[in-house]
């Protein structure tokens, strides 16, 4: 009768992984998670997931699929102990998915599953010093280089560097209400993310001139091309960036790494914690001093004097 019962639920119980992801788990996405996520699920499902799993029953998935389903993934895969934890988190909200739908019924059979202790740690995440930011700053032309101090002294996400408009700059502080990523407009990542960032005197010395060469606009976006349209990051980095950069013998780790050293970087030149809190936009303090604080040798105090010198 317990099976009866537990049938009773849906019919849909008979399905396998890969008919339900795929007819109903994937167009859920699209629809209630933002489109950069949904593409990161449906990939992770693509790529390590739909073959090895989709022909299991979604009603027989036990903890000790997902557990072997990890272990066969690592050892065919050179992966980081990370990505692994990341396809184990898409199968958890898969079946999490599934349970709402009464497709599923019980435990979480991922949520007990293991990954595997012998896996490739992830390499060292980089963090610009100031010192770095400076030489950088030098060399970038007005443009380029009023998007790379806005990541490097705002701490701003790629995507919500092309959401800034004018409307959101103050001179004082920048307000985060928009993110774009590819051609889909978001609310920013979290709710503290939605926040009003501080604005460091260096950054506005930038911001004001660039908005002075560009003829004191007061709406509209503030980073584009000249036709009006947000930057593509990914083009305006490969054709304006790099170039320059490589030019000049500076080497590129990427954008992310300006918000990586930025906490490190205000800390090195007194800022006190509320105004480093205020510009990550962290709601939890630990993220900061876990993932965000970078130690930097004694020259980034006077990479700071350099700046305010050049600015």
């Amino acid at each position: 009768m317990q099976a009866i019962n537990r049938d009773r639920l849906n019919a849909n119980s008979r399905m396998t992984l890969a008919a339900f992801v795929e007819s109903a788990y994937v167009p859920w996405t699209k629809e209630e998670r933002r489109a950069s996520t949904s593409k990161g699920h449906h990939e992770i499902w693509r790529n390590y997931l739909r073959e090895p799993a989709g022909d299991l029953r979604i009603r027989e998935f036990r903890t000790v699929d997902a557990n072997r389903l990890l272990r066969a993934i690592a050892k065919d895969r050179d992966l980081t102990r990370t990505t692994l934890q990341h396809i184990k988190s898409v199968m958890s909200t898969i079946f999490t998915y599934a349970k709402n739908e009464g497709v599923f019924d019980g435990a979480n059979p991922v949520e007990g599953a293991l990954v595997p202790r012998n896996t490739r740690e992830p390499g060292s995440t980089y963090a610009y010093d100031l010192g770095q930011v400076s030489q950088i700053l030098r060399v970038l032309p007005l443009l380029a280089k009023s998007v790379v101090a806005t990541a490097a002294f705002a701490g701003l996400r790629r995507g919500e560097l092309r959401g800034l408009e004018w409307s959101d700059y103050t001179g004082t502080s920048l307000t985060i209400n928009r993110s774009i990523w590819r051609s889909v407009v978001n609310l920013p990542k979290t709710r503290a993310s939605r926040a009003s960032v501080p604005v460091i005197r260096p950054l506005a010395v930038i911001l004001d001139e660039y908005r002075r060469a560009m003829g004191y606009p007061r709406a509209g976006v503030i980073f584009h091309g000249g036709d009006g349209l947000p930057i593509n990051v990914d083009s305006f980095t490969r054709k304006i960036v790099r170039p320059v950069l490589q030019a000049n013998r500076i080497p590129w780790c990427g954008w992310h790494g300006f918000r990586r050293g930025l906490a490190s970087n205000l800390y090195a030149t007194g800022a006190q914690d509320i105004l480093v809190q205020r510009i990550l936009r962290h709601a939890k303090a630990h993220v900061t001093r876990d993932c965000y604080i970078k130690v930097f040798d004694t020259a980034v105090f006077s990479a700071m004097e350099k700046l305010e010198a050049q600015v």
